[in-house]
């Protein structure tokens, strides 16, 4: 018999686009080094946390403007321009307080036509 259990998580996962042309890949990278603070500072980097958050860095995100971009799941929510100030504001509302951000969701989905 396999002693392999899967345990749901209840948290959230966080995806900062680092490869697309809307940001220079230096700003994804900052922005995961704030989070990973903040999620650490929270304590939610805690695997049995019932909010228990990651990050991670990922190619383009198919939002291709305004970066950089962010994606919160586990309800898919697309930010668009996170700077520090709005990744403490995503993280305080939606990621502690399960609200999104409706003021800073990406507003356009998809990449660029040509």
């Amino acid at each position: 018999m396999n002693s392999f259990s899967f345990r749901p998580r209840h948290g959230h996962r966080i995806l900062i686009c680092t490869r697309g042309n809307c940001a220079e890949p230096s700003a994804g990278q900052q922005l995961e080094e704030a989070c990973r603070r903040l999620i650490a500072r929270h304590g939610l980097d805690n695997p049995d946390h019932p909010q228990h958050t990651t990050c991670t860095l990922t190619n383009c995100l198919a939002v291709c403007q305004n970066g950089p971009v962010m994606i919160v799941h586990p309800a898919g929510v697309k930010y668009q321009r996170v700077d520090d100030a709005a990744l403490e504001r995503i993280f305080t509302e939606h990621i502690l307080g399960g609200q999104p951000v409706e003021a800073l969701r990406a507003t356009a989905i998809g990449p660029k036509k040509f």
